[in-house]
């Protein structure tokens, strides 16, 4: 059930998603509070019970927003974002660049690539949106979790030696998309995963999109692009997003995949942080999944392929909150 609170600021109180129900603090437990924010990024309706986690924080945060719209030149842009600071956050990394001319984007991307090579870059040409992240260790954990889950399934023998080694994972190659609503649009994803010998080998096959200060709602945007408008090839997206509060960290992952009309939607999701909570059902991937049809005689292309939680915490918290100066959830 969803309560709406308040038209402007799209407030709600959700009984729903039971996965991300837990408390802030062991010694007071009271219910979460799930924002969601309006964002130029948003195209989904306000009744669809997507929801926001915000770990009762007192900073329920939108996208930092930065209006280009009476900037002429790219220079000029990129002068605006340095003066915001984002080329100097480690953790707040985020930004919505709205209102951005077409051809401006296209040479600010040039000169961002130029000079910013890591940051990552989302370009909604339909919205005028430019979207810019840097990433920081937390956001390239669940990319060497992903690395660690080919080597466990191999060593479990669910995957054949051929089968490990052709897969590659690779962080942000950017890729443009071809079908409508999102033609032209352009994206590079925090980890990409492909099959080597794929004849769409520029495309990937599974997509991991991290959210820290990017909010959620601006996350399933990028699994709305990866499934709706890369193409078919793309056959789930996996949103990982964490909530911060104080320097107390929650954590959710979601699998994300389409339906039988083409439209995306959330298979299944789990909570990283905390680590204590109700029963966790198995989110997995299916071997076509990853492996595109080339798979060994000895296996099927439904056997699944169940992911690690635990290891994904223990990633994060060494590789990601710990360097940061930041703690999970217990």
């Amino acid at each position: 059930m969803l309560l709406r609170l308040d038209h402007v600021s799209h407030l709600y109180l959700t009984s729903r998603l039971p996965y991300l129900h837990f408390p802030c603090s062991t010694k007071h437990p009271p219910p979460f509070l799930l924002h969601i924010m309006s964002s130029p990024l948003d195209s989904t309706p306000a009744n669809s019970g997507i929801s926001q986690q915000s770990c009762d924080s007192e900073e329920y945060a939108l996208d930092k927003e930065i209006s280009l719209d009476k900037i002429k030149s790219a220079d000029e842009a990129l002068a605006i974002i340095h003066g915001s600071g984002f080329f100097n956050q480690s953790v707040y990394s985020f930004v919505v660049l709205t209102s951005v001319d077409y051809d401006i984007a296209i040479d600010l991307l040039k000169l961002i690539d130029a000079k910013y090579p890591r940051v990552r870059k989302g370009l909604f040409s339909q919205r005028k949106v430019l979207t810019l992240k840097m990433p920081n260790y937390t956001h390239e954990a669940p990319l060497a979790w992903f690395g660690q889950q080919l080597t466990r399934w191999h060593i479990n023998g669910q995957l054949t030696p051929a089968e490990h080694l052709n897969v590659m994972v690779t962080a942000s190659p950017r890729v443009t998309a071809s079908n409508p609503p999102y033609t032209g649009d352009q994206k590079e994803p925090d980890t990409f995963i492909s099959y080597f010998g794929s004849p769409s080998l520029h495309e990937p096959r599974i997509v991991i999109e991290v959210g820290f200060s990017q909010t959620y709602l601006s996350l399933v945007e990028d699994a709305k692009l990866w499934l709706e408008g890369v193409g078919a090839s793309v056959r789930k997206v996996l949103l990982v997003k964490f909530f911060q509060r104080r320097q107390c960290v929650a954590g959710t992952i979601e699998l994300w995949g389409r339906n039988s009309t083409g439209s995306a939607y959330m298979i299944w999701g789990n909570r990283i942080f905390p680590v204590h909570g109700p029963f966790e059902r198995p989110i997995y991937l299916t071997k076509d999944d990853l492996l595109n049809g080339a798979i060994a005689s000895s296996s099927q292309g439904s056997d699944r392929l169940e992911f690690d939680i635990a290891s994904l915490r223990e990633i994060t918290t060494k590789t990601g909150l710990n360097l940061v100066g930041l703690t999970p959830l217990p």
